[in-house]
């Protein structure tokens, strides 16, 4: 039996994960709330109505967290899930030879590993759906590698890739695989940042976590494989798939001079 409303959504507790949330729980649907910060959640759904929202304390790096929080919401639908939102990322600006290894690891693991243990996770249960869709959390950093976000881009590249390996390869499962492409938003992940790259300080955060929530929309209507935020962006990211691969750089190293 499908469920057509039915998601789960990780980095829940704040941001796009937040406002997506909301979205969808007043739109009727059963929502998954996932993050690693369990209090954040709580206090963040405090006042909502409980009888369509569970909330898991995940770190989505641990395969085996991911597995029973997957199987434990999609129990309560017939083993189904309509829409899984990959939104759980973290940032961290700076040189990159002046942040810590450790730091570059724990990025791809949350905006990688992450990523890819959701998705392998909830294949049954999106595939027992009849049709489903996967949005993943792409980037405009993923256009071009940039300056003191080396680790975070090099992740969302890695994103970008495997969106579009699995749009084609689970098709035919009726599997919809695509992303949202974002240039920085208005969140805490960025307003906490000690550090700020020249690139955000050239083009600005004027993107909101609502700006975000519409594309998302638009990608569970009907879904294209990368979705871009913004008319600003949306103009650069068509001429960078365009243009010459020096010109790219040429523009990069504008920006982030």
């Amino acid at each position: 039996m499908m469920n057509k409303n039915t998601i789960f959504i990780t980095g829940a507790a704040s941001g796009i994960g937040l406002a997506t949330a909301k979205h969808f729980h007043k739109k009727g649907h059963w929502v998954a709330m996932a993050d690693i910060n369990m209090v954040q959640l709580t206090q963040a759904t405090e006042i909502w109505d409980r009888t369509r929202i569970r909330l898991f304390q995940l770190d989505v790096g641990d395969v085996l967290q991911v597995q029973h929080a997957m199987a434990k919401f999609c129990a309560e639908h017939n083993n189904c899930l309509a829409i899984l939102f990959n939104n759980a990322g973290i940032l961290e600006i700076g040189s990159f030879e002046q942040t810590p290894i450790e730091h570059h690891q724990r990025i791809v693991n949350v905006n990688v590993i992450g990523v890819m243990n959701l998705c392998h996770a909830a294949w049954p249960y999106l595939n027992n759906n009849g049709t489903s869709t996967i949005i993943n959390m792409s980037s405009a950093s993923s256009d071009y590698g940039v300056p003191e976000l080396a680790s975070y881009s090099a992740s969302k590249f890695a994103v970008k890739a495997l969106t579009e390996a699995l749009e084609l390869e689970w098709a035919k499962y009726g599997i919809k695989v695509c992303d949202v492409m974002p240039p920085f938003v208005t969140t805490n992940m960025v307003k906490s940042q000690k550090n700020s790259a020249k690139v955000l300080q050239r083009l600005g955060v004027n993107i909101t976590a609502q700006n975000v929530v519409a594309v998302i929309e638009k990608q569970v209507k009907h879904a294209k494989t990368h979705r871009t935020v913004g008319v600003f962006y949306g103009l650069l990211h068509r001429l960078s798939n365009v243009s010459p691969a020096y010109i790219n750089r040429l523009v990069m190293k504008f920006l982030s001079r």
